[in-house]
């Protein structure tokens, strides 16, 4: 038994118009700069780093390989946390010499455009498939909702939206000084929804599955008891 299509069709078209609304009116300079340029806007806006594995990939690997799962998201704290000595030289460069991709960089570095036809290669396999993994996740997702709508269809229909908004809030002047505020807004709104996602889903977990924190501190507690050979 699924959901109706049309109450599915009113919340996403709503929420994508919100993301496009919030991407205009920073474009058109409504919102404060203070907020626009505010550190914690630019540190929301990096939670587009957690796509459709978050929510699916990091779950499946938690299970199989414990706090393993954990090296997801060090390596990319670690780089952040290291910026001064691993980003902001690559960042000094990028801004006195103009260059405005990782391909750029590549083909700078070490004189030779092959380098930056290289680049661009390995980056378009690797941003291919998780694009991929991407627009699985949603038309699944929606398509288990509801199973009277084509995977396919859905899967067209994302890409056209995804390729729209890119269009008109990433790639409408290709710069190394342009900053895209109006991207930036928008996702930090949509890591905003993310965060409130996550955290919902893990207090339905945690009261569903545990008993709340007071069952989950039995199961510790008990395993706490249990000797070490045991756990092998």
């Amino acid at each position: 038994m699924g959901y109706d299509l049309e109450p599915l069709l009113f919340v996403s078209v709503a929420y994508l118009l919100l993301l496009f609304s919030i991407a205009w009116i920073t474009d058109k300079g409504w919102i404060p700069q203070s907020v626009v340029r505010h550190p914690l806007t630019y540190v929301l806006s990096l939670g587009v780093y957690a796509s459709s594995w978050a929510y699916y990939g990091s779950i499946g690997i938690a299970r199989d390989s414990g706090y393993l799962f954990l090296t997801l998201y060090i390596g990319i704290s670690g780089a952040f946390l290291l910026a001064p000595i691993l980003l902001t030289p690559i960042l000094k460069i990028t801004r006195s010499y103009q260059l405005s991709s990782l391909a750029d960089l590549f083909a700078f570095r070490f004189r030779s455009s092959a380098a930056g036809i290289f680049a661009t290669l390995i980056m378009l396999a690797s941003i291919t498939l998780l694009l991929a993994m991407q627009i699985q996740a949603v038309s699944d997702s929606i398509h288990l909702i509801n199973q009277d709508i084509s995977r396919i269809n859905l899967a067209f229909l994302f890409c056209v939206l995804v390729t729209l908004f890119a269009i008109l809030f990433g790639t409408r002047h290709i710069s190394s000084h342009e900053h895209h505020q109006g991207l930036v807004m928008a996702l930090a709104l949509e890591s905003i929804l993310k965060l409130a996602v996550l955290l919902t889903l893990g207090f339905v977990a945690l009261n569903e599955v545990f008993g709340g924190f007071d069952g989950l501190a039995r199961i510790f507690h008990k395993r706490r008891q249990v000797p070490p050979n045991h756990l092998i």
